[in-house]
């Protein structure tokens, strides 16, 4: 078996988290971009060879994404934010942070959209949370969807038909 060339490097060249993450974010859908990079000079094996990810090491904070922190606003951006901090681990989220970049995966976001439905009655399907990643997004379409079960469906048609519709998003 041969082994792969090392790619040279220079690490001066400033490929930072950040970089990485904005490059990648334009080639691929927000929830496949790693919520974390770290650079290692080889992959840790095992004696077969494999990949040993007990021995990779733990991503520090520079590893992560960053936004400026902007407090949650409202009840559910608030509500969201504990759910947010307990699933993901992380001590505060802000209004403009993004699921998927906070470590979030598939599985946590079926969690969440779990507690959400136990907390607030409103049942979001799997795609608005990948199409909508921020906390702000997210308890938008919230509202929306606690707004639309307070009405029948011939008074959502009235209201929707009314123009209210592009008002509130839909």
């Amino acid at each position: 078996m041969q082994t792969p060339k090392k790619r040279k490097s220079n690490p001066s060249s400033g490929e930072t988290a950040a970089s990485l993450r904005a490059h990648l974010g334009g080639l691929l859908p927000d929830y496949m971009v790693p919520s974390a990079f770290v650079r290692l000079e080889a992959l840790p094996l095992t004696m077969n060879g494999k990949l040993d990810r007990k021995a990779l090491p733990v991503p520090d904070d520079d590893a992560y994404a960053r936004r400026a922190y902007e407090a949650p606003q409202g009840e559910i951006e608030t509500l969201l934010a504990g759910i947010w901090a307990e699933l993901l681990g992380v001590e505060r989220v802000g209004r403009h942070d993004n699921f998927f970049e906070l470590g979030g995966h598939s599985l946590l976001a079926v969690r969440l959209l779990v507690r959400l439905t136990e907390a607030l009655a409103v049942e979001l399907p799997l795609a608005i949370l990948f199409a909508k990643p921020t906390l702000a997004e997210l308890a938008r379409e919230s509202s929306i969807s606690l707004i639309i079960q307070e009405f029948d469906s011939h008074q959502l048609q009235k209201l929707l038909s009314s123009g209210v519709g592009a008002w509130i998003g839909t």
